[in-house]
């Protein structure tokens, strides 16, 4: 069969390899279909030294189960949690399942524990990985997982009717963020987008945001809004925002951020004082392990959320290192990028 690697800089190979063998609590999956991640761009583009398996973002059939999977059957369809907390934890049994973090030996873990990934024909995944759907297309499925990191940003932000809210980073994460935004009640949705993005900019007007602001062309920290400032920043931009994105809040608001940077990237001095005198909290959202994926079906497949908007291009596996060029290399027409099998 067929699987794809990276490696840095934006190279990418296909390979002919087995089928994956699976465990006893694993199942085979045929996967139909696989999201590019925006991690794994920072993947691609400096941070992968060798060849690299990809590809997480995952919806497909069950091929195969093993001997002692008791959750699904074949003919299933499912999308793939990253990762997931041991319900036999400390952490899991004293009501955090959140808890069990990246790197605890308790976490269930796809990423990192397989040579071939979603970017394939099959791939083996834990069966406790796998979460069943009905109605939405494969496609959809595929964004599941991202969405799952959105609506794990969102239920930190403890967005309320009424508030003002601001969500700094407009790729796919901070596009369904806005849509969870929309839904909760916010009084007003703005969004904070780049001149270098229009389609994802044109996305957010669309899905409800009231005002676009181009970052690139105006001082972040100097934007106006009806109240002063706004009560919740969610950002899925780089974390180099937040320092700006703490002059725009309101007394009591709430920052909520996702996002993985490296190097000096990450780092960031924040005025104690503002942060202090607003009496304002700054929160990590981490979506690890993946939560959340049941409800997130529910909306899309009632409806209430659009996932397929954000879909601007698509390939079969055979075609993906031309349509991930094509995606990389169109970053004014590129939103999310997914490979489709039939």
């Amino acid at each position: 069969m067929k699987t794809t690697y990276l490696k840095a800089k934006y190279q990418f190979k296909q390979f002919d390899v087995d089928i994956p063998q699976i465990g006893k609590d694993d199942v085979l999956l045929k996967v139909k279909a696989c999201g590019f991640c925006g991690h794994e761009m920072i993947l691609a583009r400096y941070a992968a030294e060798d060849w690299t398996p990809f590809g997480h973002e995952i919806s497909g059939v069950v091929e195969k189960v093993g001997e002692a999977v008791t959750n699904l059957k074949v003919g299933d369809r499912v999308v793939v949690e990253t990762s997931t907390f041991d319900p036999c934890s400390a952490a899991a049994r004293n009501g955090h399942p959140e808890l069990d973090g990246l790197g605890e030996p308790d976490l269930i873990n796809y990423i990192g524990t397989r040579d071939v990934m979603g970017f394939s024909e099959y791939t083996a995944v834990p069966a406790a990985l796998c979460v069943k759907f009905d109605t939405m297309s494969f496609e959809e499925g595929a964004l599941i997982e991202p969405f799952g990191v959105a609506m794990d940003l969102f239920k930190t932000s403890q967005v309320e009717l009424g508030d003002d809210v601001l969500v700094i980073g407009l790729g796919a994460i901070g596009l369904m963020t806005l849509q969870l935004v929309k839904r909760a009640g916010a009084r007003h949705v703005y969004a904070a987008g780049t001149s270098r993005s229009p389609k994802k900019n044109e996305l957010a007007l669309k899905l409800g945001a009231d005002k676009v602001f181009l970052t690139d062309k105006e001082d972040l920290k100097s934007l106006k809004f009806p109240r002063g400032g706004v009560d919740k920043i969610l950002v899925t931009a780089p974390p180099s925002v937040i320092p700006d994105a703490t002059h725009l809040m309101n007394l009591g608001g709430i920052l909520s951020f996702i996002g993985i940077a490296y190097g000096e990237a990450a780092m960031f001095t924040l005025d104690s004082n503002v942060v202090h005198h607003k009496k304002m909290q700054i929160r990590a959202s981490d979506a690890v392990p993946a939560l959340y994926f049941p409800l997130c079906i529910d909306l899309v497949e009632s409806g209430q959320i659009d996932l397929k908007s954000l879909i601007s291009h698509t390939f079969p596996l055979e075609n993906a290192i031309e349509g991930l060029k094509d995606f990389i290399d169109h970053p004014a027409d590129g939103v999310k990028a997914v490979m489709v099998q039939p």
